[in-house]
Order: C-alpha cells, then sequence, then structure tokens
C-alpha cells in the first residue's frame, strides 16, 4: 500500500519554463547579447537548451547556448551560473495543477515529503513564493543535509523521517538520473515527470509510470493502491 508521496521540486512542482520568461529581460541587460537576439528568442534557445541539456548539467547548457551565438562577448561559465541563482529565487511560476494535487493527496491521508538539489536559501525562497511548505511533512533540501541527489542517502533518510517503508512510498521528479534511478535503488516506485520530454539516459531503465504532470499523481497511486489490494 502507497501511504507517502515524495516529490522533487523544479521541472516538478513549479513551471520552470514561465519563470524563466520572467528573467530574460534581466538576462539581455546583464550579459552583452548578439544584436537580433529578441527577449521571444533567447526565451526559445534557453528553453530548448533547457529540455536537451538540463539532465547533463549546467556546463552542457552554458556550452549549447555559446555555441548558438546568443552572447555577443561570452561570460564566464561562473558568471552564467551567479546570474541564474541570483535571480532564480526573484520568481517562481506554480503550475495552477499543483497546490490543488498536494492538497488532494493530503486529504486523503497521504504523507508528502519533498527532496531537492540546491542551496538551502534558494530553495526555501522558491518554496515561501509558492507557498507550498504547509503541505509537506518533511522537506530535504542537499545544502541543508550535506548530500545531493542520486546518492540514497537523502531517500533513505526521508523515509525514516516519514516513519514509512521506501515500498510505501513513490518519488515524483523529472530527472533519470537524479529521482528515477536513486528512487528505485532506494526501493521507492519511481513516477517520471515528462517536463523536458526527453530520455538521454538509455542505460537507465524507463519506469512503469510516465506523466505529462503532476496533476496525474494520485491517479497512479490509486492504480498503485488498487493493484496491491
Amino acid at each position: 500500500m502507497i501511504k507517502g508521496a515524495v516529490f522533487d521540486l523544479d521541472h516538478t512542482l513549479f513551471d520552470r519554463y514561465e519563470t524563466q520568461k520572467l528573467c530574460v529581460n534581466g538576462f539581455c541587460q546583464h550579459f552583452d547579447v548578439s544584436e537580433g537576439m529578441t527577449d521571444e528568442k533567447i526565451c526559445h534557445i534557453l528553453e530548448y537548451a533547457d529540455k536537451t541539456h538540463n539532465h547533463l548539467g549546467w556546463e552542457n547548457i552554458f556550452e549549447y547556448i555559446v555555441n548558438l551565438g546568443v552572447f555577443k562577448n561570452a561570460p564566464t561559465f561562473e558568471d552564467y551560473c551567479a546570474f541564474i541563482k541570483g535571480n532564480f529565487h526573484l520568481y517562481a511560476v506554480p503550475y495552477d495543477f499543483t497546490e490543488l494535487m498536494l492538497k488532494n493527496l493530503k486529504d486523503k491521508g497521504l504523507k508528502l515529503g519533498l527532496i531537492t538539489n540546491g542551496p538551502s536559501q534558494l530553495q526555501r525562497k522558491k518554496l515561501e513564493m509558492l507557498d507550498l511548505e504547509k503541505y509537506f511533512d518533511e522537506i530535504i533540501i542537499s545544502g541543508e543535509l550535506g548530500v545531493d541527489k542520486p546518492e540514497l542517502k537523502p531517500f533513505e533518510v526521508m523515509a525514516e523521517r516519514l516513519n514509512l517503508k521506501p515500498s510505501e512510498l513513490v518519488y515524483v521528479g523529472d530527472n533519470p538520473k537524479n529521482d528515477v534511478e536513486p528512487s528505485r535503488k532506494a526501493g521507492y516506485t519511481p513516477i517520471w515527470v515528462m517536463t523536458t520530454g526527453f530520455w538521454l539516459f538509455p542505460e537507465i531503465k524507463v519506469p512503469e509510470f510516465c506523466i505529462k504532470d503532476v496533476s496525474l499523481v494520485p491517479e497512479v497511486i490509486e492504480k498503485l493502491n488498487n493493484r496491491r489490494s
């Protein structure tokens, strides 16, 4: 019986691409972008770069947009990262179904957890803007725990804190390497959210449950529990 659901944050519970659009004007002011690079064009490039390279690391995203000629004078990778981290905490656009989905699960008596990589201040700020902290029984941020996904420890600690067996938990996330594979190894049932639409790790087994967005999580849990009853 599934008694709890644990979630990733970025690309899973909030709309990263709509959030990204709010940062583009500042992006153009901060960096020396090439002539003809409109806000709309940069939005398109950044979104595609994220979809096809995000799971491979920020270095890959940066290299991709530099090679496309976004910058007249390319910044250093460190400056690029500093801008992203310094601006993403200013905006966070929620999916319109996220809060309703979490409330649905809470009303059904499930325990809820969140495991996210990133610095404490940045991830806490996102949760504050999204007004989601109130739904979670436990929150693990890698910057506070001192261990990042895909290490198994965050998943093991979460199960202990929720006082549930890993087999009683689903883990919902968008990243095959950081979310799907380690949660499966930790004993959870993984659910892949197809935010990017690209599965970039052929060596990792695609999970049984692949959903377009988290609004479908209650349906998956109901299916799993009907199967186990």
